[in-house]
This record gives C-alpha cells, sequence and structure tokens, in this order.
C-alpha cells in the first residue's frame, strides 16, 4: 500500500508542476524493451528521423538487449534480443529469444497551443520469429510542456488499458510512472513459464539521467518488487552515429584565391586546384580544364562565360556526395569570380554524373551563406554523364591525379561475433587480421584481394566450417564496369573469383535507368561453386551437406552432387525521393534451385543504409507462409565516433541478418558477390547525388552547430513529416 500511495503521489506531483514550467521537453527516452516510451510500454512518440539507441535493460528475469531506430520520421523499428533466466536450456544456457517491434506514428500535433490533441500511434512487438512476447496496441499522448501523458490499449500479453506520464524536470532528469496491466504469466518457452508469480503492484515508476552526449541511464522500481536498470546510448544515422554532430569541417586553402578573373594566369590556377585536391580531398584520374567560352546574345553582342569542368573518381570517402562537396569548397577559396562549375563524377574512367554549378555558388561556400536556404541547389542541374567526358581540354590545362589511389594495400582487424542460443556458449567470437589489396585501374576494371589471417577464435560450430583456424583467402576478384550507349542509362558490371569465405564464381548485371535513376529494370546471372573450408583457396568436388561423419554430426562433401550451381533473376527497382528509400523485387531462380520473389526496402542517409528484405520461394520456413526475412547494413567505417575517429574512409561494412532462426540454410538466398550496382551506382544516380549535395551543402554553410539531433535543427522536409497522415496530406 505504501508503494502504491508514493506512485499515486508522484504523479499528482508532476500535475501540479506542469504549469509551472512550459518549456518543451528534451530528448524522448525509451522503455525496457528499447521503443520509445514509459517503461513496460510504448508512448505516442518516436525519435528524429535517423536517430534511435541502443543498449541493455536487466529487470529480473527478464534481460533486453536491444537497437531502436527511427526508420522513417513516423515509423520506429526495435531489434532486441531477450533472455529469460528462469528458463535454463540443455545447453546449460539461459533461453534466449530474438524478436522486431514495430510502431507507427498515425498522426503527431507539432502544435503546443493544441494541447487538447494527442499524438496517436499503433504497432505490434515481435512480430516474427518465435513471437513468444507478440501483442498489438495503440497508444494517445498528449503534451504539456515538459510532461507528457499517455494512454493506450494493447492486446496480448499487453493485457488491456495502459496509462502513464513522463515529466522532464531538465535536460538531464526524466521522471516516469506508468500503470502496467502486464500479463506476465503468459511468458512461456520450452514448455515453461518465465515468471512463477503474479507481480504484487501493476504500477512502475523511475528516473532517467541522460548526459549531453547521448548517454542515458535509468533506475526505476516496477512490479512491486524488482528495480530494474538501464544503460543506453544514443545514435544518429545522419551525421557521426555517436557523438556530437558537429558543423562539417572540409578545409580550405588559405591565401591562394584569385581576386579577379583578368588577373589570373591558368597554368597558376590548375597547379593551385592540384594543390588543393591533394590536401583536401581523395580522387584520382582527373581531368580539369579552365576557360573562357565566347557567345553571341541576342543583340549581336559577344559575351564572354568563365567555366571550369572538372571529372574526377572518388576513392577515399564512403560518400560520393561528401567528395563533390570538398571540392566545391576547394574551388571556393581558390577560384576568382566564374560563370558556371561543371563537376563530373567517374569509375573506372566512366563519366556516371555530371554537375552544373551556376558560379555564384563558390560565393556563397566562401562566406558560408547561401543565397537560398530552403533551396541550396537552385539553379544547379544533374544529369547522367555523357561518355565522351571522359577525356577533355589541351594538354596543357588537364591536370592528371592517377598515381593517387590505383593501388591500396592495408591491413584490417576484423571482428567476427556469433549468438545463438543452441550452442554451448551462446555468444562466440573471432578476431582476425586481414591483408587488403585494391586495384583501380583507368579501363573500366578494378580488383581485390583480401586474405584473412584468425588471431583468436572461438567460433566452433559444425554449421560454419569456414569459420575455422585456416589462413584463407577471403575475397580475390576482378570486376568491370562499364555504360553502353550515349545517354549512360545502360550499364553493364561483371565479376569473377572468390566472392567471399563460402563462394567462388562469378556474376553479371544489367541495369537500365529512367527519370535520372528514380527507375530501374535489370537482369543478374550468377554461376558459383562452394570452397572447400578447410583450405587456403580450394573448391569443393560437389555440394556441402551434413549428416554423421566419424561420430561427429558435421558437413561434408557430396560428390554425387553437381558442383556448379546456376542462379538468375529478373530486377525492378523504384527510388522514393521523400526518404531516400530503394524499393527492389527480384524474381527468378535462387542458388538452391529453389524459385520465387525477394523484395527489399533499403533506406538511405547518404551513405549509411538500413533496410528490411524478405524471401518467399518454393521452401517454406517451418511453421512460416515465406522463406526468410532479416536486415540489410551498410556502415561507413568513418561515422563511427566521428568527433574522435573521423577521418575519411571508403570502407562500409555490409552485413545482411535473418530475424529467423531456421534450418533451410541455402533456401531463399542470393548467391555471392563483391558489390552490386546498387552499392557501386547507388548513391551516385542524377538525383539521389543532387539531393545529398544540398543536405551536405546546407550543413556546411550553417552557422550554428546541428549537435542537437533531437531537437529542432533536422532537415526541414523531413520535420513536416512526422506522421502518416503528414506524409499523405503533404
Amino acid at each position: 500500500m505504501r508503494k502504491l500511495i508514493l506512485c499515486i503521489l508522484t504523479i499528482n506531483i508532476l500535475f501540479v508542476l506542469v504549469s509551472t514550467n512550459d518549456k518543451s521537453a528534451f530528448a524522448i527516452t525509451g522503455s525496457n524493451s528499447g521503443l520509445a516510451g514509459l517503461w513496460e510500454y510504448p508512448t505516442a512518440e518516436i525519435p528524429d528521423d535517423g536517430a534511435g539507441r541502443f543498449g541493455y535493460t536487466h529487470a529480473s528475469p527478464y534481460a533486453y538487449y536491444f537497437i531502436d531506430l527511427a526508420w522513417l520520421p513516423w515509423f520506429e523499428v526495435n531489434a532486441r534480443l531477450t533472455t529469460f533466466d528462469t528458463i535454463m536450456l540443455d545447453t546449460g544456457r539461459y533461453y534466449m529469444d530474438k524478436a522486431i517491434d514495430f510502431k507507427a506514428m498515425l498522426y503527431y500535433n507539432r502544435d503546443p497551443k493544441k494541447w487538447f490533441l494527442p499524438s496517436i500511434a499503433f504497432g505490434m512487438t515481435d512480430v516474427t520469429g518465435t513471437e513468444l512476447m507478440k501483442a498489438y496496441y495503440g497508444v494517445a499522448t498528449w503534451k504539456f510542456g515538459r510532461v507528457s501523458a499517455s494512454v493506450g490499449y494493447g492486446s496480448d500479453r499487453m493485457n488491456g488499458v495502459f496509462a502513464g506520464l513522463a515529466w522532464d524536470i531538465d535536460n538531464w532528469l526524466t521522471i516516469k510512472a506508468e500503470y502496467s496491466p502486464m500479463d506476465y504469466m503468459s511468458d512461456s518457452a520450452s514448455g515453461q513459464k518465465v515468471m512463477r508469480e503474479e507481480p504484487s503492484e501493476k504500477y512502475n515508476v523511475g528516473v532517467t539521467l541522460k548526459a549531453p552526449w547521448g548517454t542515458e541511464i535509468s533506475g526505476s522500481y516496477q512490479r512491486g518488487d524488482e528495480f530494474v536498470f538501464t544503460a543506453s546510448q544514443r545514435l544518429n544515422l545522419g551525421g557521426p552515429y555517436i557523438g556530437e554532430n558537429k558543423k562539417p569541417n572540409y578545409g580550405m586553402p588559405g591565401d591562394a584565391r584569385v581576386a579577379e578573373w583578368d588577373d589570373a594566369e591558368i597554368p597558376i590556377l590548375v597547379e593551385r586546384v592540384k594543390s588543393g585536391l591533394e590536401k583536401y580531398i581523395k580522387v584520382r584520374d582527373v581531368d580539369l580544364k579552365i576557360y573562357e567560352e565566347e557567345s553571341e546574345n541576342d543583340d549581336g553582342e559577344i559575351i564572354y562565360s568563365r567555366k571550369l569542368m572538372l571529372a574526377y573518381e572518388n576513392y577515399g570517402h564512403a560518400s560520393h556526395a561528401e567528395a563533390m562537396v570538398r571540392i566545391l569548397v576547394v574551388l571556393s577559396a581558390i577560384m576568382p569570380e566564374m560563370d558556371e562549375i561543371i563537376l563530373i563524377q567517374k569509375i573506372s574512367s566512366n563519366p556516371v554524373v555530371c554537375a552544373i554549378f551556376p558560379g555564384e555558388i563558390l560565393f556563397d561556400i566562401r562566406t558560408r551563406e547561401l543565397r537560398d536556404e530552403d533551396n541550396p541547389m537552385k539553379g544547379v542541374k544533374f544529369s547522367w554523364a555523357s561518355p565522351d567526358m571522359k577525356d577533355f581540354g589541351d594538354d596543357n590545362e588537364n591536370l592528371y591525379l592517377d598515381s593517387r589511389g590505383r593501388h591500396e594495400l592495408k591491413g584490417m582487424l576484423v571482428y567476427e561475433p556469433r549468438i545463438d542460443q543452441t550452442l554451448e556458449s551462446e555468444y562466440r567470437d573471432r578476431v582476425d587480421f586481414d591483408l587488403i589489396y585494391k586495384g583501380r585501374y583507368s579501363n573500366g576494371f578494378g580488383s581485390i584481394v583480401d586474405v584473412r589471417f584468425p588471431l583468436h577464435n572461438e567460433v566452433k560450430i559444425w554449421w560454419e566450417p569456414d569459420m575455422n583456424d585456416n589462413i584463407r583467402i577471403q575475397n580475390a576478384a576482378l570486376n568491370y564496369v562499364t555504360s553502353i550507349g550515349e545517354n549512360n542509362r545502360f550499364w553493364l558490371m561483371s565479376e569473377g573469383g572468390y566472392m567471399d569465405e563460402e563462394w567462388f564464381g562469378g556474376n553479371v548485371w544489367g541495369r537500365y535507368y529512367a527519370q535520372n535513376g528514380n527507375w530501374w529494370l535489370g537482369t543478374r546471372l550468377s554461376g558459383l561453386r562452394m570452397r572447400d573450408p578447410e583450405s587456403f583457396a580450394g573448391l569443393l568436388e560437389g555440394q556441402m551437406a551434413f549428416g554423421w561423419r566419424g561420430n561427429v554430426y558435421k558437413y561434408y562433401d557430396d560428390t554425387t552432387k553437381d558442383a556448379w550451381r546456376f542462379a538468375a533473376w529478373v530486377q525492378v527497382g523504384y527510388h522514393f525521393d521523400t526518404f531516400d528509400i530503394d524499393l527492389q523485387a527480384d524474381w527468378g531462380r535462387f542458388i538452391d534451385e529453389d524459385k520465387g520473389v525477394k523484395i527489399s526496402a533499403i533506406r538511405h542517409w547518404d551513405d549509411t543504409a538500413i533496410g528490411f528484405w524478405y524471401t518467399n520461394t518454393d521452401v517454406d520456413a517451418p511453421g512460416k507462409s515465406f522463406t526468410k526475412a532479416g536486415i540489410h547494413m551498410e556502415l561507413p567505417a568513418e561515422k563511427w565516433l566521428g568527433t574522435l575517429f573521423g577521418q575519411p574512409s571508403e570502407h562500409i561494412w555490409e552485413q545482411d541478418s535473418m530475424f529467423l532462426s531456421i534450418w533451410e540454410l541455402e533456401s531463399g538466398r542470393d548467391a555471392g558477390y563483391i558489390r552490386t550496382p546498387e552499392r557501386l551506382l547507388g548513391q551516385m544516380r542524377p538525383n539521389v547525388m543532387k539531393n545529398n549535395v544540398g543536405k551536405l551543402l546546407r550543413e556546411f554553410c550553417a552557422y550554428e552547430d546541428v549537435s542537437d539531433r533531437d531537437g529542432e535543427n533536422l532537415d526541414e522536409d523531413h520535420q513536416q513529416i512526422r506522421s502518416i497522415l503528414d506524409y499523405v496530406l503533404r
């Protein structure tokens, strides 16, 4: 009774104090399982676009490991692992369940004067997999200055009406209290109940402490008898993932600019541009032309246009848009008044995208003041580059930096974790050292050789025989890319060699792009052969099978099967400009000879990508109506702790992870690959490139810092779309 009185008293104090402080609330806090919310229940709140958190909660008998993200401004995704510490498996480990939760904002009230109108959201928990903690819910949240009140209804384990309050006392402290009718007694796994007794209370209360750099610590008293602890770290995919998101610093040559065109000598300008590029930007295969173009106006007068054309290949930046903005920054510090700037980005000597900027853009960058902040790309034209832009100008005006980035040799530490509750140790890992060579040539070809040296290995899993202690080739392939035709809308890509740790073979892609890259149609052909997991570079004579061999259940080489496998797909895709989403459907034959479709939706934040995929073939997962589903990630190395390790790097960590634990390892599966047209050309499609360059220019020219990603400093278009109704109506 004393605990109940304490909860009621806390709620009443919140109502009294709400009228004493009408400032807006600070950062949204998370629930036990990760979703933005109270303690056990979600609220009608979603982090800002591309923001979220990852962390850990101990709420015995539950322990949550989660990562939460606003995949869209109105759509939140929460992936989690939940351990039940009252259920022991035969392996001696606690039962662990993986799940994914969704929340969608139906209506968002952004007007504080209309405090009587709530924001409304709905969602579901534990959507796929075992669905042990599945529930559907709807919730409404009212904002009263720094206090928010939520009321909702949930099905299944959420067990009816729930409600709660949150009060942001200061930017570092939030108090939350909720009424929780959660049906814990319905939670069970392996024929055992997770909780043995009903909770003594249905009220939860506690505090969240928030650090300026995004770390959050929560302590709460829940269910009348349990102290719950949560530690999390906020992240932001629109900038450095962790840490302050400050205004970018691309560097700018000092005291190099020629004030007037008449004072300029082209050889001197060329030399200064070369010096600036070498110091501040990682580009190669550079062609440069600075010239005056003579023309006649309608009155018959001769006019002169001062122009600069620069073609280049980006080899050191994960973001192609950033490479282009860096070039503009260097030019703004060097060039006199110009009429037009033409930048052409290439891949292996193939011109891909052409951007034509009005000369005034250099003045805007110098002064850090865009003429039109709402539309920084006004007057800028982006299009597919024509093949004849491969080379231009007179020899004495050209600049070639072929030696930069042509050959690259580097070493890299690689960490490979494995999490599976069926193992004696549910968490295993391997640490490797990779010796990598990359070749970037100017005739359409490229190459990679990656040899992996295991340094520490606890991954002893029979269904992953390639995760052994042998030194092996990870990748070794030659690739080729070229455009066909006069308008660069049709592209051909091919690659052959060691695709990854499992496959040897080759892939061929064809792509036709329409509407500056918003539509594409293509095909993919693959021929692959499995590698011998015990050798440096050997291939199997047949295909991997598993069964008893030498009193051990393991994979073995079944020579009765054809060693080569062939797959083929027809692919069609569409790009949504508003949120930089690629929606693609592949139909055809997968590598296990099963036939069906793969559908993917990949959201991009320039060089970062998070998305979801789903395969449905003629081989379904046990108990499911589809084959597989999972998440796709592309995370640039330079975005981690950007303020500390934010050095330019082209390296992007790419990974596909499944939501399901199934034994159909090959079904519904793509062939191995080094890179796809989406990875190679996706950022450089004209519409995509234009949008990303505009965003980076706006950030570069902003006088204020943009570190508060949970405040009002986000892209204005995205701020206006915070709910499904916003998207439909606007």
